[in-house]
This record gives structure tokens, sequence and C-alpha cells, in this order.
């Protein structure tokens, strides 16, 4: 009998997020940080309610963490005018902030040689394949 599915996937899950805590802990990097900087060094200057779809996260939690990143000087805010007239702050990475983002995209990149050592560019291109596959059908309504 083969291992439930959910057993396999919470095990690599885990294993990733320790991983990955692990270096973003030498950063000094708290769980959510890492991702809204990795955004933001792709592709500065999103507002707060695109940052948050981005994130999968509600805008009252990304609130929350961009007061901190702010305080940290990590991140600052602009005002700006989007559709309708409506104003919004604009997020940008600070000096720091776009250091921290080098140093993000450093580990990630590490981090997924490590995960993916041994396959080949075909099975890496399989199993990104599978693993779309299985958020689809999970996200069939």
């Amino acid at each position: 009998m083969r291992e439930p599915f959910f057993l396999k996937l919470l095990e690599t899950s885990s294993a990733h997020k320790q991983k990955s805590r692990e270096g973003f802990q030498i950063l000094d990097l708290t769980e959510g940080q890492p991702k809204i900087l990795y955004i933001l060094y792709i592709n500065d200057g999103h507002t707060q309610k695109e940052l948050a779809k981005l994130c999968k996260i509600r805008e009252s939690t990304l609130t929350a963490m961009l007061r901190k990143m702010e305080q940290k000087g990590l991140i600052y805010k602009e005002k700006t005018i989007i559709s309708g007239g409506k104003r919004a702050f604009c997020i940008f990475l600070t000096k720091d902030g776009k250091e921290k983002g080098k140093e993000i995209m450093e580990l990630v990149n590490k981090i997924d040689n490590i995960s993916l050592e041994g396959f080949t560019e075909k099975e890496i291109t399989l199993f990104y394949g599978m693993l779309t596959r299985v958020t689809n059908n999970l996200n069939k309504k």
C-alpha cells in the first residue's frame, strides 16, 4: 500500500519550511517578510492591495507586516492616485530592502538547488507540471 499523498506532501513541505526558516532567521526576517521582499525585489512598487493579492494574504495582515518592515527600514510607502481618483500607497524597497531582497534570491536559489539535486531538467519540468495539476485539482469547485 502506498503512503497517503497528504503525508508525503506534509513531509516535503515541513522539510522545505525548516530549511527556509533557518535561512530567513539568519537574515533576521520573520515569517511572511521574505515573500514580500521577494515580490518587491522582482517588481518594486506595488499598491498594498496588489501586494496582498500576490502574497495571498488579507490586506489587514499585510498592513501589520508592512508596518514592521517599515520600522526595520526595509520598505517605504509613497502615496499614489489609482483608478477613479482614489488614493493608495505604493510599497517600495529601501536600499537595505533591496539588499535583503538580493540575499533572499540567493537563499531561495540555494534551497531550490538542494531540493532538486539529482533531478534532470526533464524531471523538474514534469514535477512542476504535476504540482500544478495537483493545485488545480484542489482548487476546482
